[in-house]
């Protein structure tokens, strides 16, 4: 991911110079848009934001098809959500082959004559010049007097680092409301009952509560993590003095983060523990945050997912602030405690971290008793009705 980063600053400049010409060969406007690409490549989480802003589109353009252009690793929770009328996906995968790949997919964007191009990334010059490419007569992206790239759209929208990212995301497609994007305008990765039975494959079951611990926080800036101790502490003591059922999840490339995590947490009751990291397809996944009585997360995409299935959220943020991307839920709470350097995480710079610790302190300053604290007293409270959706209150 960093790689990508890299790339992306270095060469994305000369390209849009070699691109530009492609402006001039832009259609004429269609009065009212049929075939509307947006583009979104990095971030489940972001996907999930971004999907009432997708809602605002559909308002507004009730008879265009609306397609999402995004990484293979996003393409069944992009067709979960139910909000597209197509996928298309760019593999990253195979070396040398990527320039081919890269090509066919312009080449098939431009074959496709959208309408308009809504460019949900942020500040990348990757899917700036893919909206430029597609030939649209109309490209819409964020703006922002400190950051460049190229002037390749043809309209912009500022970039509010004040407001949550998903009604960033909002007023981008034109549905600025003046308000908060609240949980009912998200929409939801639908659950299928395949789902449901492969995940009841490997959970182990029981009638008590039951919490999921997410440790992770993926390759674009995994930072975010809380140590691995102290999710191990809090597992350990929700299963011992609470008798709760404890599943760790990850993917599989973070099964070595998971397995931390259950070495930290020690001796246990059997099948009190459980270490799922790699063991669920993302529909497992949503169908598990939908039956958690508790999901404790870092700052991540699976925290934005637990939080828009209903799931009760903590979520624990340092790097970043949860004024740009608290979870949306009527029962998240975050643990934020900032020092003077906090946040070091911005979109405006691809998320680079820039911390002065070896450690991010913002993160060490969040403790076990304070987050056992918030959790006993979410389990506390009486669950939400199936199907209910969930408004984010803070806690520090």
């Amino acid at each position: 991911m960093r790689t990508l980063q890299a790339v992306d600053r270095r060469l994305g400049p000369l390209a849009s110079l070699l691109l530009r010409p492609l402006a001039l060969l832009r259609r004429r406007p269609a009065a009212s848009p049929r075939d509307i690409l947006v583009i979104k490549f990095w971030g489940l989480g972001s996907l999930q934001l971004a999907s009432a802003a997708v809602s605002a589109l559909r308002r507004e353009h009730p008879a265009a098809k609306l397609t999402l252009l995004t990484l293979s690793g996003n393409r069944d929770f992009a067709r979960g959500l139910g909000v597209f009328d197509e996928v298309r996906c760019l593999e990253l995968g195979g070396g040398g082959a990527l320039v081919l790949r890269l090509l066919k997919m312009l080449r098939g964007l431009r074959s496709a004559r959208f309408d308009r191009v809504y460019d949900f990334e942020f500040f990348t010059w990757f899917s700036a010049l893919a909206s430029l490419a597609s030939g649209a007569p109309r490209t819409f992206g964020f703006a922002d007097a400190g950051v460049r790239r190229g002037g390749l759209h043809t309209d912009t929208v500022p970039f509010n680092r004040y407001w949550h990212v998903a009604r960033n995301f909002r007023a981008l497609a034109g549905g600025e409301t003046g308000a908060e994007v609240a949980p009912e305008d998200l929409s939801v990765f639908q659950v299928e009952d395949a789902h449901e039975r492969e995940l009841d494959r490997v959970l182990a079951t029981g009638e008590r509560a039951l919490v999921v611990i997410n440790p992770n926080a993926g390759d674009l800036a995994p930072e975010r993590r809380w140590p691995a101790e102290r999710f191990g502490a809090i597992a350990a003591r929700l299963a011992r003095e609470d008798g709760a059922r404890v599943v760790i999840t990850g993917s599989q490339s973070e099964r070595d983060k998971t397995d931390a995590v259950l070495r930290a947490a020690g001796p246990h009751v059997s099948g009190r523990i459980q270490d799922l990291g790699g063991a669920l397809s993302i529909g497992a996944l949503n169908a598990l945050f939908r039956r958690a009585d508790l999901v404790i997360t870092n700052d991540s995409g699976p925290m934005h997912l637990a939080a828009a299935q209903g799931a009760p959220t903590v979520g624990l943020f340092g790097p970043e602030t949860p004024v740009m991307y608290a979870p949306i839920g009527r029962r998240a709470k975050v643990h934020y405690a900032p020092p003077l350097c906090s946040p070091c995480i911005n979109v405006h710079d691809a998320k680079a971290l820039s911390c002065i610790h070896g450690q991010p302190e913002c993160l060490m300053r969040i403790e076990v008793e304070e987050v056992l604290e918030t959790a006993r007293g979410l389990l506390a409270e009486q669950r939400p009705r199936e199907g209910e959706v969930t408004a984010c209150a803070s806690s520090s």
